[in-house]
C-alpha cells in the first residue's frame, strides 16, 4: 500500500547523502509522496525569522536549515521512487506577489503554504504578523488575499495555517471566493467544529491531523467519529521534517493502530491525498 504526507517541513542539516538514506526509509516503508513546506524566501534578521515560526520548530532553524530552503530542487530529484511536491512557504511575502509566484511556479513549486498568524499566538510561541512586519489585521487580510488569488489563478493547492476560532470568517471568505483552488487547513484548524462547518459547507476544503496525536489519545471517542464522519476530507500529515523519518512512520503507525479501519486509513493516506492535489476545478 501506497502512502503520502500532506504536511513535511524543508528544514535539514545533514549532507545529502545522509538525507538521501533518511529518504530511502520513507520508500522502503512504502511513502510514495509527500509535500514539503519550502520557505524560499526569508528576512536576513534572524529575529524576524523567528516571529513567524512556531517555538515548538525553533531548535531547528539555523542559517544553514534556511540556507537550505533557497533551492530545494537538488533534495526532490534525490528520490526516484518517492514523488517529493515543493510548497512555496510564502509567510514572509510582503511585495511583487503575482510576479513572484509566478516565477516560483516556473521553478518547479506545486502549491503554496501560509501561516496566517496576524496577530500574537502565544500558545504556540508566535509573534505573527503584527510583531515581524508592523502590519495590521487589515493588511495582513490584503496580502494573504493577493497570495490566495495568485496561487488560485494558477491552479495550486494550499495549505493555509490558521487558528479558525480566531480568524474563521476570513478563512471561509477565501474558501468561498476560490472554490476552484483546494485548501488544507491543517491541525484541524485548531477546532473539530470550526473546521467542521467548512467541510460541510464546501467541496474544496479538507483538514490533515497533523500534531494532533496527544489530542487523539485523551479523546479518541471524539476524533474517531470525526474521521468517520469526515474520511473523504482529511489528509495524513506527519508535521516532521525532512530529516527525521521516524517521526513520520511514527505517526502512519499511530494512524492505523488508532483508526482501526483500513478503508478509513487508506482514504487518509492516499485516495484524499490524491483528491486533494487534483485539479481543484474538477471538484
Amino acid at each position: 500500500m501506497e502512502y503520502y504526507d500532506a504536511h513535511i517541513h524543508f528544514f535539514y542539516d545533514c549532507s545529502l547523502e545522509e538525507l538521501r538514506q533518511k529518504i530511502g526509509l520513507l520508500e522502503k516503508s512504502g511513502v510514495a509522496g509527500m509535500n514539503v513546506l519550502v520557505m524560499s524566501e526569508y528576512p536576513h534578521e534572524m529575529d524576524t525569522c523567528l516571529k513567524m515560526i512556531p517555538g515548538a520548530y525553533h531548535s531547528h532553524i539555523t542559517r544553514e536549515t534556511l540556507e537550505n530552503q533557497k533551492d530545494p530542487f537538488e533534495v526532490i530529484h534525490l528520490s526516484r521512487q518517492m514523488k517529493i511536491v515543493p510548497f512555496l512557504d510564502a509567510r514572509f511575502m510582503e511585495d511583487h506577489i503575482e510576479e513572484k509566484i509566478k516565477t516560483y511556479r516556473q521553478k518547479g513549486f506545486r502549491g503554496i503554504k501560509l501561516l496566517y498568524v496576524p496577530e500574537e499566538d502565544r500558545e504556540f510561541r508566535i509573534g505573527g504578523m503584527e510583531k515581524a512586519f508592523h502590519r495590521t489585521l487589515k493588511q495582513s487580510e490584503e496580502i494573504t488575499s493577493l497570495i490566495i488569488e495568485q496561487a488560485s489563478s494558477l491552479g495550486v493547492p494550499i495549505l493555509m495555517h490558521v487558528d479558525l476560532k480566531r480568524y474563521g470568517d476570513f478563512v471561509e471568505e477565501m474558501i468561498r471566493s476560490f472554490p476552484g483552488t483546494h485548501f488544507n487547513l491543517p491541525h484541524f484548524g485548531y477546532s473539530r467544529k470550526a473546521v467542521s462547518r467548512l467541510l460541510d459547507r464546501y467541496a474544496n476544503c479538507y483538514t490533515d491531523m497533523s500534531s494532533l496525536t496527544s489530542f487523539m489519545e485523551k479523546d479518541p471517542s471524539a476524533y474517531k467519529s470525526f474521521f468517520q464522519q469526515y474520511q473523504d476530507r482529511v489528509l495524513f500529515g506527519s508535521d516532521a521534517v525532512i530529516d527525521e523519518p521516524e517521526t513520520v512512520l511514527s505517526a502512519f503507525e499511530f494512524m492505523k493502530q488508532f483508526l482501526d479501519d483500513m478503508e478509513i486509513f487508506y482514504k487518509l493516506t492516499n485516495a484524499n491525498y490524491k483528491k486533494y492535489m487534483a485539479d481543484g476545478s474538477s471538484s
